[in-house]
């Protein structure tokens, strides 16, 4: 330990690492430049679709229109469609947003918020799209999903061994926290990479943590239940033996939903995906909605009676506050503008990593040979 502590390049374990680090480096350092870079451009994505389709997000003027009425509209205008949820405007989106149930597609649909009008789909083929399914996939579906699983580990591993590495001893710790730019190009390369990991670690870990998730949802849940158990929710149902009895509208459900939060506003409307699910109204404190997460607050009614239903009693756990967490952190969706701004030009650091070490590794070992 003291050997580490004064003189870690002479420590056979650091050395060790240093090769992992390396080779690990140049194998998934183009997959993670491409990544990264996708992904700090995705955080202005709803900002890439306004200005490509302004149409589709400029809303009318007037006084707002009634929120079941906003969800009747989608319904009318797609009726081979299953309707998923509509939700409220946001800060960043302007106008109501709804999700379809198209066989296995979910196409999404904007709705005015003035006139409850039907604006039209978010375009399924476009630039914006690819860039979307060359972040998430790879351009390859799932295997490119279980590709990016792998590399977003092979990140982790980076992050994990570059802690031990970065280590300089004791007398020089401090000069690797920051860059020295009068220095020349190939001392400011190593402090680049030395300083920009340093400051960054722990976000490219989390990123690496949590893309993991999304490509391995269900063994990333089973590993967070093992460690936290995981509380399982089972919703209200509807009694489908009063499917006899007239249904309440969908106007009648909101309504009756409104009655138990009164002063809020409706965020989400949820219909019943089948015949023992409830109808869910869910209500936000704030509207138009912060962009990203928010806290609501569900109303459960049955979709025959229109009876209000108790709300599950939730005891949450550690694992749960993690499986909460997980996705929006990966995206920012928290805090605003200022936090996006942030994870775009932190979501930069690991293309710089790989440009600085690849010009390190490329000046000091493979030039020399060449």
């Amino acid at each position: 330990m003291r050997a580490f502590l004064y003189r870690p390049q002479t420590v056979f374990f650091r050395r060790a690492l240093f090769q992992v680090h390396l080779w690990t480096g140049i194998a998934a350092g183009l997959y993670i430049f491409v990544v990264c870079v996708t992904g700090a451009a995705l955080m202005f994505r709803i900002d890439m679709q306004r200005a490509a389709h302004p149409e589709l997000f400029t809303p009318g003027h007037g006084p707002a229109a009634h929120p079941a009425a906003v969800l009747e509209q989608v319904r009318d205008a797609f009726p081979a469609d299953d309707v998923s949820f509509v939700e409220a405007p946001s800060r960043l989106r302007p106008v109501y947003l709804a999700y379809l149930k198209r066989g296995d597609d979910f196409p999404a649909v904007l709705v005015d918020p003035a006139s409850g009008r039907v604006l039209g789909e978010v375009p399924q083929h476009s630039a914006i799209r690819t860039l979307q399914e060359l972040h998430f996939d790879l351009l390859a579906g799932r295997r490119g999903r279980v590709a990016n699983g792998i590399g977003a580990a092979l990140l982790l591993v980076l992050s994990l061994t570059g802690v031990v590495i970065w280590w300089p001893g004791v007398a020089n710790w401090r000069r690797s926290v920051k860059v020295r730019w009068t220095k020349n190009w190939r001392r400011v390369s190593w402090d680049l990479h030395s300083a920009t990991g340093f400051w960054t670690v722990v976000l490219i870990a989390m990123w690496a943590v949590t893309g993991i998730y999304f490509a391995f949802p269900g063994q990333f849940r089973n590993a967070v239940n093992g460690i936290s158990p995981l509380t399982v929710v089972v919703p209200p149902a509807s009694e489908p033996s009063a499917a006899g009895v007239q249904r309440p509208s969908w106007r009648e459900l909101v309504a009756r939903a409104q009655q138990e939060r009164p002063g809020e506003h409706v965020a989400r409307m949820v219909p019943p995906a089948d015949e023992k699910a409830a109808f869910v109204v869910m209500f936000s404190k704030r509207m138009p909605l912060p962009g990203g997460r928010a806290d609501l607050t569900p109303v459960y009614l049955d979709q025959y009676t229109g009876a209000v239903l108790k709300s599950p009693d939730v005891r949450r756990s550690a694992g749960d506050v993690v499986m909460d967490w997980a996705g929006w952190l990966h995206v920012g969706g928290f805090g605003g503008n200022g936090v996006r701004i942030a994870w775009f030009v932190l979501g930069l650091a690991p293309p710089l990593l790989f440009a600085t070490g690849f010009t390190m590794w490329w000046t000091r070992v493979v030039r020399p040979r060449l």
